[in-house]
């Protein structure tokens, strides 16, 4: 008996119509219309339904009596009902209602994403901060101003009749390096202060002759040269007072203009240097001389300055700052020569000294790799380029020329004449390492 049950309701499974089990849908409509298909997907207000042959199309739930998955034959047909055309203003504003809702979506992932980037570019608004940085590193310097006089020393060598040096180009080496920085930042407005001292190695020979009178009271001219020259050092020091204001800020991108007054200082000193001068063989008479060198060189540059700064942020650690700023400079340099000959019992010493007036434009360019490491620590890497073009304003000194005054400023006039020409470029060129400390004022303000 129990076998016979379960094939009695195995069979009625069986026989019970397969479409009870469809996904089919019948929407029934308020006009009387049964749509037959599959609702797609709905929102607040309608639908969207793909009919039994394929057709696509949106109904307003407005107009929908009931949608289920069983077939109406099944059932009594229903009654039509009569119903109203759906109201163009309640369509209208469901569409508006629709838009509206979509349009915040997507206000909303925007301001995520703006919210994202104020973590990496704080609100100029609310920026309030200070950093200082330093650094050290490697550098080479050229300075023109000991290039110049040694030249000028040259055509002084020339006409003066009394002996004097050809300086052969100099050699130089890298040296060390060192730079600090101060910044405010409030705002729109960014002041900074600090600057490099730049070094570099440089050996100068030279080949000449002097001239005095022998033991039998002729005078003589008597070759010299310089041996072996050790290198002496040659220093940039430069600081400026800067300020900037932003003027374009857009996704981390930061553009400013610069307005800025430099000082600049370069100097040099080599007293280690020694020549010597054999006696001629020829003569005996002649003396051998040994010649303590002594050279040094000051240059003092100063005036106003005009740039631009840009830097970017990026994945909120890291920073790149470059700037490129024009100098318009004046100053003055002195530049000093003195030869000490030795002999037993004696020695003779002659100078030339330079006092001259320029007028100098130059360029410099930096940039700046930045790590934020922490809120407030970070690290550094980046380089320094400078340029000065030289022209000189006024040329004075004195040579040690020979002959009668007037002869001496008619030599002088054509020295200053024949090295007008001979002014040229100083560089200073630096790479750094460093570190630094920052302070966010803005999130103390805003506790």
């Amino acid at each position: 008996m129990f076998y016979l049950k379960r094939i009695f309701v195995l069979g009625l499974v069986v026989l019970i119509p397969v479409n009870i089990f469809s996904e089919t849908q019948y929407v029934y409509m308020k006009d009387g219309r049964i749509l037959k298909g599959e609702v797609l997907h709905q929102s607040a207000f309608k639908i969207r339904f793909k009919s039994a042959e394929g057709k696509e199309e949106e109904i307003l739930k407005a107009s929908i009596r009931r949608i289920t998955f069983k077939n109406p034959d099944i059932k009594d047909p229903i009654k039509q009902e009569k119903i109203e055309k759906p109201d163009p203003a309640l369509e209208a504003k469901l569409k508006t209602e629709e838009e509206n809702l979509k349009k915040e979506q997507e206000e909303k992932s925007a301001k995520a994403k703006e919210t994202s980037q104020e973590k990496v570019t704080p609100a100029l608004s609310n920026r309030h901060g200070f950093e200082i940085l330093g650094g050290i590193g490697r550098s080479s310097y050229e300075s023109q101003v000991a290039n110049f006089h040694r030249s000028v020393e040259q055509y002084g060598s020339i006409l003066g009749g009394n002996g004097g040096f050809i300086y052969n180009s100099p050699d130089r080496k890298d040296s060390n390096a060192k730079t600090i920085n101060l910044r405010y930042t409030w705002k729109r407005i960014v002041a900074d202060l600090g600057g490099p001292h730049l070094n570099s190695l440089e050996s100068v020979n030279n080949l000449g002759s002097i001239v005095y009178p022998d033991l039998s009271g002729t005078t003589v001219s008597q070759g010299a040269f310089t041996p072996g020259v050790p290198y002496h050092t040659i220093s940039y020091k430069q600081i400026n007072a800067q300020i900037s204001y932003t003027t374009f800020s857009r996704s981390g991108l930061e553009l400013r203009p610069i307005l800025g007054y430099h000082k600049i200082w370069q100097k040099g000193k080599d007293d280690s240097t020694y020549e010597i001068s054999p006696k001629d063989p020829a003569n005996t008479n002649t003396i051998d001389w040994t010649i303590k060198y002594g050279v040094s060189f000051s240059d003092y540059l100063s005036g106003p300055s005009i740039g631009a700064a840009l830097e970017y942020k990026w994945k909120e650690k890291w920073e790149t700052r470059w700037e490129f700023q024009k100098q318009f400079l004046h100053g003055n340099s002195i530049y000093t020569r003195d030869q000490i000959a030795y002999l037993v019992g004696s020695f003779f010493e002659e100078r030339a000294a330079l006092n001259n007036q320029w007028k100098v434009n130059s360029q410099i360019i930096s940039g700046k790799i930045i790590y934020h490491w922490r809120d407030s620590v970070f690290f550094w890497t980046g380089f320094q380029y400078s340029k000065l073009t030289y022209k000189m304003e006024h040329f004075g000194g004195d040579l040690d020329l020979n002959g009668s005054p007037l002869d001496a400023y008619v030599n002088t006039v054509l020295i200053q004449s024949l090295t007008q020409g001979l002014a040229g470029n100083s560089t200073a060129k630096a790479i750094f390492v460093g570190a630094g400390y920052s302070l966010d004022f803005s999130k103390k303000e805003t506790q």
